[in-house]
């Protein structure tokens, strides 16, 4: 094994990350450190005979890899540094973006199918090497096919294979309905064949209530969507709510589907004619719904109980309301709550190791402001190759003005393989 002399590491990114480690070396050599994807000189060690060293940290602009020279202080027997490239990479999200494709997306004056699919597409293109996308748009025919449902699985740089199947899709038929709970099993299982290894997301865009794909009861659709999701995230896979400022879902519908889908506490969200009714009401209502007594029979449920899991009070989990209309501003939001999906977990690879009793010594930063070593809001390392952030330090790196974070690791706690 060999030791490293000196080592920091930082990078500056979007959603990507690509940060380097550089140079196993003796003593008396130098070794550089540079910024992702820059260019330029660093400032070696000083050597065993007093002079101090020049390392070259000429990135490849893309990984940020630093190369590292023998220093002028060297010994002769000490001729080079051994080189290391070696990535702390963050493990790839998987974001599966359903639409809604019911018949009030296309529905005049202002349809927002197309907009939608612009800035959607927008995005995707831009993010796709960043983020495994996949992508579906759902709705049903009372009668014939429900759910009908189009997708692509997750996959890195998807966008064309997307692109193939949004791009040319249009509306379904009369009375396209919005089955949303039927969907969601379909979106869990594309997500299960994503190659990406990082955390899981759904994107749900809609305008509408979800339904059965009938007129029946429309808290009994609600109440399923809701134990969908809560079921998804109890499974590792949240979802992030998009309700378009064109429909008609109340904004107690849409604050139940975001916290069940960042796992927080659901208020109940049934009304009658515009006004709340409790639990047992809501409960009545859906014995004659074959949908809903389908699922809880699925469910198992015997007593009184509606299938969503809630609270007297409910949590404050944000949900997005964008103009449809609106292009340009609906891919701005999007863009912004995709670097939300932002890997908290950042892997070393195989050939440098972290001596875990040591970690007092290394420091994080995240746009130029100490990370503290901490399991609960902080960073630590989950094994000798894996750094994860945690609590309220994965949410700063996860907001999007953050796009800078340093690892500052001092070369006696780093060891090469």
């Amino acid at each position: 094994m060999s030791s490293l002399r000196t080592l920091r590491f930082s990078g500056i990114l979007g959603l990507g990350l690509g940060l380097a480690l550089a140079s196993a070396c003796s003593a008396g050599s130098s070794v550089g450190s540079g910024l992702h994807g820059g260019s330029g000189n660093g400032s070696g060690a000083t050597g065993s005979g007093g002079t101090t060293g020049v390392g070259s940290t000429n990135g490849d602009g893309n990984t940020g890899n630093l190369i590292t020279n023998n220093g002028g202080g060297a010994n002769a027997s000490d001729a080079g540094c051994q080189q290391l490239a070696v990535k702390f990479d963050p493990k790839i999200p998987s974001v599966f973006v359903l639409v809604d494709r019911s018949g009030s997306m296309f529905a005049a004056p202002n349809p927002p199918w197309e907009p939608l699919k612009m800035g959607a597409l927008q995005v995707i293109q831009e993010l796709q090497a960043d983020v495994a996308f996949g992508w579906g748009a759902f709705t049903g025919l009372a009668g014939t096919t429900c759910p009908d449902f189009k997708s692509v699985p997750p996959a890195l740089n998807n966008y064309t294979a997307i692109n193939g199947v949004y791009g040319t899709l249009g509306a379904a038929g009369y009375k396209s309905e919005t089955p949303v709970g039927m969907s969601l099993p379909l979106v869990e299982a594309a997500l299960a064949q994503s190659p990406a290894e990082g955390d899981k997301y759904i994107l749900f865009v809609t305008d509408g209530e979800p339904d059965f794909c009938d007129d029946g009861e429309s808290n009994c659709p609600i109440d399923d969507v809701v134990y969908r999701l809560q079921a998804l995230k109890a499974k590792g896979i949240q979802t992030i709510i998009f309700g378009l400022q064109n429909g008609n879902v109340p904004p107690a519908t849409l604050q139940a589907f975001a916290n069940a889908g960042a796992g927080q506490p659901v208020a109940a969200p049934f009304a009658a004619n515009g006004m709340p009714i409790p639990l047992m009401q809501a409960y009545y209502d859906c014995q004659g719904i074959p949908g809903w007594k389908t699922e809880a029979t699925a469910a198992g449920r015997t007593g009184m109980d509606m299938l969503g899991t809630y609270s007297p009070t409910g949590g404050m989990t944000k949900y997005y309301q964008p103009d449809p209309a609106d292009q340009t501003a609906l891919a701005t939001q999007l863009r912004s709550v995709l670097a939300g999906v932002k890997s908290c977990t950042f892997d070393l690879g195989g050939k440098i190791s972290v001596d875990l009793t040591q970690l007092d010594q290394a420091s994080v930063l995240i746009q130029d402001q100490p990370v503290p070593l901490d399991m609960t809001n902080g960073w630590t390392m989950t094994s000798e190759t894996q750094l994860t952030l945690v609590g309220s330090a994965c949410d700063t790196w996860r907001k999007p003005e953050s796009t800078k974070i340093d690892f500052n690791f001092p070369c006696e706690i780093l060891v090469v393989k």
